[in-house]
């Protein structure tokens, strides 16, 4: 039975940031893929629970971000286990190594089972005995995250839903939500600084043609944190990101980056 499972990636340009770090999108997915892939393992992936009228959803998800670079063909580490599981909810934690061991984040997420037809929350029974529970590997991160509550605002965007945001299930992909929301700040209050932490809430899908109005505003008089928060067209929040950003170091120079590549 997996405990623990680990899967190497080789890093793509799109991964990388302007300042040779990993994206927020492409850490997100590749927590979320190496849980796939450890579902499949298990015969418990998205493909198996559809033929049961069921489908995974995320709905919580907070990563602490080390300031690590990570180039382009570079080979990362995801380590992930499940280390709680409820009646109605599977929590994975994670972490994301650089080949030589070096930590360029960690984090856990909450996944849930929906019914396809009535889009309730379903019993994890079946999921029991499937892969190996363990608690003692908890992190803290997967308590129950408590979003301030919006403040004036600093910035708003709008955005309509594409086909290029819809995944396989027809509505708007969880890293759509992530990247409207970093959009949204302006960029003179991000030189200098990088992301350390981010927690997301997702509450509600939304389908293509849908506007979505994102709203940022300082947490809690935190000069440093930021909440973004998503609504549609009727003002219903759909998202919520909460994100920590602390100064930067240098970005390295060009011919390092060269001389890195094979």
């Amino acid at each position: 039975m997996i405990d623990r499972y680990r899967h190497a990636y080789t890093i793509t340009a799109s991964d990388m940031a302007a300042d040779y770090t990993l994206t927020p999108t492409a850490m997100l997915m590749y927590a979320q893929d190496c849980f796939a892939r450890m579902m499949t393992l298990c015969h418990v992936a998205a493909f198996d629970v559809i033929k049961d009228r069921r489908m995974w959803v995320i709905t919580e998800y907070t990563a602490d971000i080390q300031p690590a670079t990570a180039f382009w063909s570079e080979e990362i580490v995801v380590e992930l286990w499940v280390s709680e599981l409820t009646s109605l909810r599977i929590y994975a934690d994670f972490r994301i190594l650089l080949s030589g061991g070096r930590q360029v984040a960690s984090g856990a997420f909450q996944m849930n089972i929906l019914s396809t037809e009535t889009h309730r929350l379903e019993a994890t029974d079946f999921l029991q005995g499937r892969f190996a529970v363990v608690p003692e590997m908890m992190t803290p991160s997967h308590k129950k995250q408590r979003f301030p509550k919006p403040a004036t605002p600093l910035a708003q965007m709008e955005h309509r839903v594409t086909r290029l945001d819809l995944d396989f299930n027809g509505h708007m992909g969880n890293r759509g939500y992530v990247d409207i929301a970093l959009l949204t700040l302006p960029d003179e209050g991000l030189r200098g600084q990088r992301l350390a932490r981010m927690s997301v809430h997702w509450l509600r899908e939304s389908h293509l043609g849908d506007t979505l109005r994102c709203t940022v505003s300082q947490a809690d008089g935190d000069t440093g944190s930021y909440l973004h928060t998503l609504a549609d067209a009727a003002g219903t929040p759909v998202c919520e990101v909460l994100t920590r950003w602390v100064p930067a170091s240098p970005t390295p120079d060009i011919a390092e980056v060269l001389t890195r590549l094979p």
